[in-house]
C-alpha cells in the first residue's frame, strides 16, 4: 500500500514542473499579465558536468516516518526536516541514496567537530596559544559551512556554535 501511494506522489510530482514568472517588480508562480517565464535551474560550479536538483526529506504531521520527495514539503502539507542537492541525471533510488549518504556525512562531521571543540576545555593542560588556533579554527569552518547554505535548522546549529566558539574564545582571552 504505501509502495503505491509513494508511487503516486512520485508520478504526479514528476507532472507538476514549478515555474516562476515576472509580474512587473514581483514574482509569483502563477502567471499574470505579460508575464515572463524566469529561468530558476539552479547554478552549479561544473557547468559540463551533471546538473542537480533539489529533493526534500519530510515528515507527516500525524506519523514519525521520513519520506523523501521530489518537491517542497510544504505543497504535501508535511514538515521540512531537510532539503539535499542531488545529481538530477540518476534514477530516484540513485538520488535517495545518495541523499542519504550526505545526510549521514553531514551528521558525522556535526558528531566530530562538536567533540574536536569541547575536548579544548580549560585546563585541559594545553597552551593558550593552542587553545586560541582551535578556536580560529573552529570559528572558520563554521563560516563556511554558513556559506554553503543548508536548511534553516541547519543554518541555526551553525549560528549558536559559531556563538558559542566566539563566547569561549573571549573567555580565553584570544
Amino acid at each position: 500500500m504505501r509502495i503505491l501511494i509513494a508511487l503516486g506522489l512520485l508520478l504526479t510530482g514528476a507532472a507538476q514542473a514549478q515555474e516562476v514568472y515576472r509580474c512587473g517588480n514581483s514574482y509569483s508562480s502563477e502567471p499574470c499579465k505579460n508575464a515572463k517565464t524566469i529561468d530558476v535551474t539552479p547554478a552549479v560550479s561544473n557547468p559540463h558536468g551533471p546538473l542537480t536538483r533539489l529533493i526534500y526529506l519530510c515528515k507527516r504531521p500525524d506519523n514519525t516516518e521520513l519520506w523523501w520527495i521530489d518537491r517542497p514539503c510544504s505543497q504535501e502539507r508535511w514538515d521540512l526536516i531537510e532539503g539535499v542537492r542531488v545529481p538530477s541525471n540518476v534514477d530516484w533510488k540513485t538520488q535517495m541514496a545518495i541523499a542519504q549518504r550526505k545526510r549521514a556525512d553531514d551528521a558525522r562531521r556535526a558528531r566530530h567537530a562538536r567533540h574536536h571543540y569541547h575536548s579544548a576545555a580549560p585546563g585541559s593542560g594545553r597552551s593558550n596559544e593552542a587553545r586560541c588556533e582551535e578556536f580560529r579554527q573552529r570559528v572558520e569552518y563554521l563560516d563556511s559551512a554558513a556559506r554553503a547554505g543548508g536548511t534553516a535548522r541547519k543554518m541555526e546549529w551553525i549560528r549558536e556554535e559559531r556563538q558559542r566558539a566566539r563566547d569561549e574564545q573571549f573567555r580565553a582571552g584570544c
